[in-house]
């Protein structure tokens, strides 16, 4: 029988519907949900920290990434199930491959579109799926660890699984983007995550990739690193970024541009900005680059 420990973070798949028009977060999944899912594992159960995704941030994280490393050692579980907010889930992966893959245990983070009391989420068939795959990675039948999401897929009307270095963030219909290739992520080791985890947060500055955007009423002094989204032909708008970065540099505020195409061929925009002083994060999604700079 594998050892699972299940970690509840918060989101849709722990809130409920209040009056009938509100969705609040709520305490975690009660056992009797767990029972009907667990299949052949035994499960043990944390609750760190409970957030709704438009509320999370990197504080909420590491908070949770401290408990479960905390739980970790002395439970010694055979796998890591985590229930997440969809909405920032790709985020909170992406830095969780980084700072739990040392822990060299199957990890599945998931949640649910709809509130469990909700006579069409998405909870059980989510959870099931994920306890299914944990259960196989225990058992050693997927081959490597096993590290990512699984979500209900909307268009294709099943139930499917992201690797955690690929997964983009969630549309507007809550299903993730996998990114093109085979991205890998650079794990910490122990000493680094005991590292990260005990140092600041940082303050980082995302720029989106749209256009028009007021760069010259940026004070880039005020934020640790600034991290600037890359369009798919060359990047945003140059007007105004190639002084942002110069602005970046006299005040020792390090500029990241990502994601970048590796190849000889670049646009002449990124490369006005790669010249400029911003350093290229190349093939690996938005989100990995965010996860990259807050733990450089």
């Amino acid at each position: 029988m594998n050892r699972i420990l299940v970690v509840t973070l918060g989101g849709t798949i722990c809130s409920a519907v209040e009056n009938k028009d509100t969705v609040k977060l709520r305490n975690a999944p009660g056992k009797n949900f767990f029972d009907a899912v667990k299949g052949r594992n035994e499960l043990t159960f944390l609750t760190p920290i409970l957030y709704s995704s438009e509320n999370a941030d990197e504080d909420y994280f590491r908070k949770a990434f401290a408990a479960i490393i905390n739980e970790c050692g002395s439970s010694k579980p055979d796998g890591i199930l985590i229930l997440h907010g969809t909405d920032s889930a790709a985020y909170f992966a992406q830095l969780a491959v980084r700072v739990l893959s040392y822990l060299n245990l199957p990890v599945i983070i998931t949640g649910s579109k709809l509130p469990m009391d909700d006579p069409h989420s998405d909870a059980v068939r989510n959870v099931k799926y994920a306890m299914g795959l944990l259960g196989a990675a225990c058992e050693g039948h997927l081959g490597a660890v096993t590290f990512g999401i699984v979500y209900s897929d909307s268009l294709m009307e099943d139930t499917v699984f992201v690797q955690a270095s690929r997964v983009t963030d969630a549309g507007f219909d809550g299903d993730y983007g996998k990114f093109p290739g085979k991205p890998t992520a650079d794990a910490l080791k122990e000493d680094e995550v005991k590292a990260y985890l005990e140092s600041p947060v940082k303050k980082i500055l995302t720029i989106p990739d749209v256009p028009g955007y007021p760069f010259d009423l940026v004070d880039v002094s005020r934020f640790d690193a600034v991290l600037i989204e890359a369009f798919h032909s060359g990047t945003a708008s140059v007007r105004g970024l190639p002084e942002l970065i110069a602005r970046a540099k006299d005040a020792g505020v390090k500029c990241y541009l990502g994601p970048v195409h590796k190849g000889k061929v670049q646009y002449e925009s990124t490369n006005k900005l790669i010249s400029a002083g911003a350093v290229p994060m190349y093939d690996i999604p938005f989100e990995g680059c965010w996860a990259e700079v807050a733990v450089s």
